[in-house]
């Protein structure tokens, strides 16, 4: 919490020694100071979820075994996956794809999330990546 809140402080106070050349809204302090501000967010959040309401028995993690090592290098190899077929299939394609890999992964089951969740993702990164940003895919 303490650490999370002090390095975005301190990413924000780095930031100030960045400068700024062009009028693009975009401009290179954008990412840092987001990077800041949601830190600084999260280390707020943690204090107000954990210290001051306390920690109950049900918010202890479960230990690690090995279904749960398992789902992690299967995750780790659908990404990469999707990292190399980033160029040869569309990217909405391709994260529909992995969406749906991913939610049979972890267990979702129910057919109208496995149906409509990866059409909605698909169609919110697309609309955010390579609509609005213009991100070359």
């Amino acid at each position: 919490m303490v650490a999370s809140v002090g390095l975005g402080i301190t990413i924000l106070v780095l930031v100030g020694g960045i400068t700024d050349r062009g009028g693009d809204a975009l401009g290179p302090r954008f990412w840092p100071t987001m990077l800041a501000w949601a830190l600084i967010g999260l280390g707020v959040l943690l204090v107000f979820t954990n210290v001051l309401r306390g920690v109950r028995p049900s918010d202890i993690p479960e230990d690690m075994n090995w279904t749960g090592i398992g789902q992690m290098a299967a995750t780790f190899a659908v990404l990469i996956g999707y990292l190399l077929l980033f160029n040869v299939l569309q990217f909405w394609l391709i994260t529909m794809v992995v969406t749906v890999v991913l939610l049979l992964l972890y267990g979702i089951r129910n057919w109208k999330v496995l149906v409509f969740l990866p059409i909605i993702i698909g169609a919110l990164l697309h609309l955010l990546f390579i609509v609005l940003l213009k991100v070359p895919l």
